[in-house]
């Protein structure tokens, strides 16, 4: 019988959805190797280190992910509005619309390594600066820019916690619209 074969991307995309739905600690290598269709040997054959390795190539894909699609198209060509926009949408996708939950949320949990919080912070301290930038670019003062970069943050990751509990994604779909308002004007 041939063993099944996956790429690396396909079995870190299929590892951070469960990491996102249970958390470190919620998430065993027999969960990863029956989402994948691995056995536990190969896990280990490429992720020598276990559970905490794929948790951090995990938290690689996912800084690749905010990298291109969120601190990118802020610093890229057009307006801040524009520029905005696009991130924008690379939210509503990879949060389906505010249907899955926030992987730094669900995996800041007690129960990581200070390793992944290392990481965690490291993709926060990012995304705050990514969003002061472009407050500033579009007209805010450097302390109105951080104030209201952490306001976005705030009510985005709490969007996405409402929509967790409630069931309900209006809260997010709201937050994303009024990120222009809350980010550009005055």
């Amino acid at each position: 019988m041939a063993h099944p074969t996956i790429s690396d991307e396909e079995f870190l995309s299929k590892a951070l959805e469960l990491f996102r739905t249970y958390g470190y600690e919620g998430v065993s290598l027999s969960q990863l190797a029956a989402a994948t269709g691995l056995e536990k040997a190969s896990l280990y054959y490429r992720y020598p280190g276990g559970k905490q390795e794929i948790m951090m190539a995990v938290m690689s894909l996912v800084l690749r992910g905010f990298e291109q699609n969120v601190f990118a198209p802020l610093k890229g060509e057009g307006t801040p509005r524009k520029r905005l926009g696009i991130v924008m949408e690379h939210l509503r996708e990879f949060y389906c619309d505010g249907a899955k939950p926030c992987v730094m949320d669900v995996l800041g949990i007690a129960g990581g390594t200070e390793q992944l919080a290392d990481a965690l912070r490291s993709i926060m301290k990012a995304w705050l600066k990514a969003f002061a930038e472009i407050a500033r670019e579009g007209g805010l003062s450097m302390s109105v820019a951080r104030n209201r970069a952490e306001e976005a943050i705030l009510r985005l990751e709490g969007a996405l916690v409402l929509a967790r509990v409630l069931g309900d994604t209006a809260p997010f779909q709201r937050t994303i619209k009024a990120l222009p308002a809350l980010l550009l004007e005055e």
